[in-house]
């Protein structure tokens, strides 16, 4: 910054608004001013040589929306970069459920998000004295049966680097370590439940979207998709 830049103001009287030329301050703050035009005295907010120069802002306000690809929960508070101007944290929270239009404070860059409703425990119907399966639904070709084990089930897109108990094949969508059903024994009969360990794209339960890290209880006849893939659950005969 120049070290003798002049600053032009405007003469607060109304009857004179002529411009004053000054020279600015080393430091910001309210100075008294009288006007070499009319000798109007005022008092002026002037930012000095320590003041930081405002940053260039984008105006993306005319830029295609750029949806978010996570989905976020109601009523959860959230922390989101914006990835117009890639400057700006965005606070963003809804209370009620849908996709949301919005834009960027700073850059005005319009956004999109979908809000959807915490995942409610799916109440599992009485344990079940038969054991469980899962069974892969395949157009145009036979199903697949995967029988369950007792204990933690991971079930994936194959990888011999990172194998799961039931890996699947040909389907890129899918993560390699996707969900995790635990098949308990308890003095009743068995009980079911699914956790979603890392999915990249959404697990699907019964038409209901689970975030990473959500479980539900299993019911035979539920239905569960993994990436582009369909399963349904069932009892193992």
């Amino acid at each position: 910054m120049a070290q003798n830049e002049v600053l032009v103001l405007r003469c607060q009287n109304k009857e004179c608004s002529r411009p004053i030329k000054i020279k600015r301050p080393a430091k910001s703050g309210i100075y008294p001013i009288a006007c070499p035009h009319c000798s109007a005295k005022m008092r002026v907010r002037i930012p000095g040589m320590d003041a930081a120069p405002a940053p260039d802002v984008p105006d993306n306000s005319k830029a295609e929306p750029i949806a978010f690809s996570d989905t976020f929960i109601v009523n959860e508070r959230y922390e989101v970069e914006c990835p117009h101007c890639h400057a700006h944290k965005i606070s963003f929270q809804s209370k009620v459920p849908g996709d949301k239009a919005f834009a960027c404070p700073r850059c005005k860059g319009p956004l999109k998000a979908f809000v959807k409703q915490k995942t409610k425990p799916h109440a599992s119907d009485s344990a079940q004295f038969i054991s469980g399966k899962l069974v892969l639904l395949r157009k145009y070709l036979l199903n697949k049966d995967f029988p369950l084990r007792e204990g933690r089930n991971i079930i994936g897109r194959e990888d011999a680097s990172a194998p799961s108990d039931i890996s699947i094949k040909g389907d890129k969508t899918m993560s390699r370590r996707s969900v995790q059903i635990d098949m308990n024994t308890t003095e009743n009969g068995y009980t079911f439940k699914l956790t979603v360990i890392k999915a990249v794209n959404p697990v699907i339960h019964n038409g209901s979207v689970l975030m990473n890290g959500e479980s539900v209880s299993l019911n035979f006849g539920d239905t569960i998709v993994m990436g582009t893939t369909k399963f349904r659950f069932d009892r193992q005969n």
